[in-house]
């Protein structure tokens, strides 16, 4: 599950970045673009620490 959702985040970091890349050339609003680059790479981060975690002892 946790690999699913890593490989989700890296599609949007792609995608948010070149829409960043866009927004770099004034064809998409810079305001818009960096927190949605950073929500995905916070994502992204978030899926791959998650699967490291201990679950205790059972």
């Amino acid at each position: 599950m946790y690999q699913i959702m890593f490989f989700i985040g890296v599609f949007f970091i792609v995608i948010t970045f070149v829409i960043f890349i866009l927004s770099l050339l004034d064809f998409f609003p810079i305001w818009l673009a960096a927190p949605l680059l950073l929500l995905s790479i916070l994502f992204t981060v978030h899926c791959y620490n998650e699967r490291r975690r201990f679950r205790g002892f059972s």
